[in-house]
């Protein structure tokens, strides 16, 4: 940046991108082989790694497909090299039901379902590319304060009194967004009775390749393997009973969790503890003149199937794809037309997901008789081999779920 006796400097560039965290960083990488100039502006610069650290609460599920475009991102193999964990299994199951089903990797003659990989991790190792490329400048520790719409381009003003000027304008600056907000589009919202409390922990058990996800009639409880001995326990339980457990102990949640867990967990410590509320969030519209809206920006939904991060990158994909295709074909990329394909794929594909996960959360926390015979049958109806091999495929983002079972989605 440059600043001269207080003169706000002035910068053009053909996209800039407001979130420079796993989605918007993937989102600069996918841009930059296409010759665009980019600007990533970022709050925040992620804490280094160290093997020694300890695991991170935020953790993600990300499927083969995810993989995928990390890969082209030139991020995978640095992930390699810190730390994740792969599995192989998925078991879902009911207390006091009928439904008890284990999807296998082998099934469908694959590797892995997918892997566990700690947030900070996947943002170092997209952040680790940028360097490369020329054609992007990482603006960081900057945010935007003001946006304003020229003629036929967005005017960024930063807290560093920056100004930025961007044909494109991605929102990927999280569920808060300032892009969203100062371009006047709306979301509609809603929160869950239940909170959710993460648990970093030390296993008795070695490293595992097994996620597990358990309903009760207080919510579901999940564990998420990480390297070595550790792994992440997810409970959800009613709002006001976590806000309790908060300020417990890790001994205490500790207990707590071992008195109300299944005992395939084996013993255990607590290492660190978080929480935080369940919300639901779209935005009413993905895009407007000259912007876009990717990720949280664009869609926040229960993490009961671990689908937030994934659903972003798919975001990525898709945007990434239509412009790719209107310069191949000489054709406007930055144009409302192209915006609005990314708006119709995007926000058809991620509003099922978000329905989906709604009738899994309501239909799982109700202890109704017909409720709990209609998820028994839900569960008994997907160990049918056929159907069974689509939940998997779905699971690892390979392929659509026949619409009985769309519900079942996951990973």
């Amino acid at each position: 940046m440059n600043l001269d006796n207080g003169v706000i400097s002035l910068t053009d560039f053909d996209v800039v991108i407001c979130g420079g965290g796993m989605i918007g960083t993937a989102m600069a990488l996918r841009l930059a082989p296409l010759g665009l100039t980019i600007a990533l502006v970022e709050a925040k610069q992620p804490q280094a790694f160290a093997i020694n650290q300890a695991f991170d609460l935020r953790v993600s599920a990300i499927s083969p497909q995810s993989r995928g475009l990390l890969e082209q991102c030139g991020a995978w193999s640095m992930l390699e090299n810190m730390r994740m964990c792969p599995y192989q299994y998925m078991r879902v199951w009911e207390l006091a039901g009928f439904g008890d089903l284990t999807f296998a990797a082998k099934d469908v003659k694959v590797d892995n379902l997918g892997y566990i990989i700690e947030n900070r991790l996947l943002q170092l190792s997209l952040w680790h590319n940028l360097a490369q490329w020329t054609n992007i400048e990482l603006i960081c520790p900057a945010k935007p304060v003001q946006i304003n719409r020229l003629a036929k381009r967005y005017q960024i003003t930063l807290d560093t009194q920056q100004q930025l000027h961007a044909k494109l304008l991605i929102g990927a600056d999280g569920g808060q967004s300032v892009v969203r907000q100062s371009c006047g589009i709306g979301v509609n919202s809603s929160q869950y009775e239940q909170a959710c409390l993460v648990a970093s922990v030390a296993t008795e058990i070695g490293q595992q390749d097994i996620t597990w996800q358990r309903f009760t009639s207080t919510g579901p409880q999940a564990f998420l393997p990480l390297p070595g001995q550790h792994g992440s326990l997810v409970w959800y339980h009613q709002a006001e009973q976590i806000r309790e457990m908060k300020d417990w102990s890790n001994q205490q949640v500790a207990m707590a969790i071992s008195a109300a867990f299944p005992t395939e967990l084996g013993s255990f410590s607590v290492l660190n503890k978080g929480h935080f509320r369940l919300q639901k969030q779209h935005a009413q519209a993905y895009t407007k003149e000259g912007v876009a809206l990717i990720g949280d920006a664009a869609h926040m939904i229960n993490p009961l199937a671990g689908q937030g991060v994934n659903l972003g990158f798919q975001d990525v994909a898709c945007l990434a794809q239509l412009i790719q295709t209107a310069l191949s074909q000489n054709q406007l990329w930055h144009s409302q037309q192209v915006l609005q394909q990314y708006a119709r794929q995007r926000r058809l594909a991620n509003g099922l997901m978000m329905t989906t996960m709604d009738f899994f959360y309501h239909t799982f926390n109700n202890q109704r008789a017909p409720l709990k015979w209609i998820r028994n049958g839900i569960l008994a109806g997907a160990a049918v081999p056929a159907i069974k091999h689509h939940v998997i495929r779905y699971a690892m983002g390979q392929k659509v779920l026949p619409k009985p079972f769309a519900f079942l989605s996951s990973g």
